[in-house]
């Protein structure tokens, strides 16, 4: 399906205006949690708000007026407005990963964490000038720091109080998780996704409840996934139409989100297979013209990439001599709660069994001698972050047992269907380069995951937010089922089922759930 390019604009004033409209109430005490809003009347706005809009969104179904380009609109909306509220329920030190303190404009401390480093370059005007790794999460590249730093800047210029101005801080990355329902728009309409499934594909970005999560946070994570998913996307357009300016935005796109966060250099290897693949086939067909631009094109990419991707690492190598690397949780690994190296590799990527998916309470409790296989951290991760609720009740348990259930079911179909479809595909002429890059793209990041968890056996490398671009290919797989996949009936209705379980159940779940 080819969607007219006011869908994308308009999808982006949505985001914006809605990012915008946050920064101003996060200030208020009677709409933000954070500054003394109480939470039940937050919920039932909450309610009254999505009802209204669900009505009219009705209303308009309905009456027929409702094409695929308006649903789009709707669905980006409801993302979003999702993700409003999670910001205006939940605080900077809600549900973060290695968030960090920050005393101020005003003092001459370092601070830890993603927030500290934001505070340094926003206090001192440059990035640090030690050693990366004698401050946790400083190690990280600067690009989403930066960003985060101007931010804080802009905002206390125009007086802006400080506490506020930290809290904002959630403002960009509600606009990078947002972003990504739009991009993933993209990555559909590059797939050839029909008009009956690209609704069912934009769904997952949408109204992931993880996607929710890093919306609200204050770390590089939810910046390199837009980057790495902006990746995909150009990489796809590259493909169907191979051009300069096509392979520089490839190169751009990978290059920053290198300077977000280095995993987004997982997306090089597919990258590199689709390049070495159309090499060879210039070769073939010995078109010189096409070999000569091929070969340019990949200077280019590289004279560009390079530099770019590998800038902080280069800056550490020289200036302190230190190799790119993530510090341990604990000076002595054994030592750590979380430390998995004392377990057969089998236990920690095996499949579980039944009795190991701890169904009974489905939320990762950070310590490897309860929960040390990937997969099921993954997936408890997935859903509700590294949350331990030991006091929640047994109503909002009941919901997160079934969204856990019902997510398992569903990323097992929609990843089966995915590969079993994609793989099909490749014997179809001129798809064979998009194939081979979205499958093996897959391919390279479950790859990824499973040695990461290794060279960092800690139960914090199994977290879903090194996983989070599978996404797309669950997506895709669950578009498959809906474009007529050679599958009963029967399959197609567990599969959406599981999915609107899934969804549904862990929203209720955060609405009503205390994280504070």
């Amino acid at each position: 399906m080819i969607l007219s390019e006011k869908v994308y604009r308009k999808s982006v004033l949505i985001i914006v205006l809605m990012a915008l409209l946050v920064a101003v109430l996060q200030g208020n005490p009677y709409t933000s949690v954070a500054f003394g809003a109480d939470r039940q009347p937050q919920i039932a706005a909450f309610f009254a708000i999505s009802l209204l809009f669900a009505g009219l969104f009705v209303s308009s179904y309905i009456s027929g007026k409702l094409s695929t380009e308006r649903k789009i609109l709707w669905m980006v909306f409801f993302g979003t407005l999702m993700r409003t509220f999670y910001v205006l329920f939940n605080d900077i030190w809600t549900l973060q990963n290695d968030g960090g303190t920050f005393t101020g404009f005003g003092t001459s401390d370092i601070n830890n964490g993603h927030i500290g480093y934001i505070e340094y370059i926003y206090k001192f005007f440059h990035l640090p000038d030690m050693n990366p790794y004698d401050h946790f999460g400083y190690y990280h590249p600067p690009l989403h720091h930066i960003i985060e730093a101007v931010w804080l800047t802009v905002q206390r210029l125009i007086g802006v109080p400080e506490a506020l101005a930290f809290e904002n801080l959630q403002v960009p990355t509600l606009i990078y998780s947002s972003l990504c329902i739009v991009v993933m728009l993209h990555i559909l309409e590059e797939c050839k996704v029909s008009e009956k499934g690209i609704c069912f594909g934009m769904a997952l970005f949408a109204f992931h409840p993880r996607m929710m999560v890093l919306a609200g946070s204050v770390n590089n994570d939810i910046l390199a996934l837009l980057l790495l998913l902006t990746t995909i996307w150009r990489t796809l357009v590259w493909i169907r139409e191979k051009s300069y300016i096509n392979i520089v935005l490839i190169a751009l796109s990978l290059g920053f989100g290198m300077v977000s966060k280095l995993n987004t250099a997982i997306c090089a290897f597919s990258i590199a297979l689709v390049f070495l693949c159309y090499l060879i086939w210039c070769i073939r067909e010995g078109n010189l013209i096409e070999l000569r631009d091929c070969i340019l094109e990949y200077l280019l990419f590289g004279v560009i990439v390079i530099p770019l991707g590998l800038s902080y690492i280069i800056r550490n190598l020289i200036l302190f001599g230190e190799k790119p690397g993530i510090p341990s949780p604990a000076l002595i690994p054994s030592e750590s709660v979380m430390y998995t190296g004392a377990y057969s590799v089998w236990s920690i990527i095996g499949i579980p069994g039944m009795a190991d998916l701890h169904v009974e309470f489905p939320f990762h409790p950070i310590s490897a001698a309860s929960i040390h296989n990937s997969w099921v951290i993954l997936f408890q991760t997935g859903l509700f972050a590294e949350a331990f609720p030991a006091e929640i009740n047994d109503y909002l348990l009941a919901f997160a047992q079934i969204a856990y259930v019902a997510s398992i079911i569903a990323a097992l179909i929609t990843s089966i269907v995915f590969f079993v479809c994609y793989f099909a595909e490749y014997k179809e002429s001129g798809t064979k380069l998009r194939t081979t890059f979205v499958v093996f793209t897959y391919i390279f990041m479950i790859i990824s995951y499973s040695l990461f968890v290794f060279k960092y056996p800690y139960t914090c490398s199994s977290d879903f937010r090194y996983m989070t671009a599978s996404l797309v290919f669950t997506s895709l797989g669950l578009v498959k089922i809906q474009e007529g996949f050679k599958c009963v009936n029967v399959l197609r209705f567990i599969t959406n089922t599981a999915v609107v379980l899934t969804l549904v159940c862990s929203s209720v779940v955060y609405m009503f759930w205390d994280l504070h």
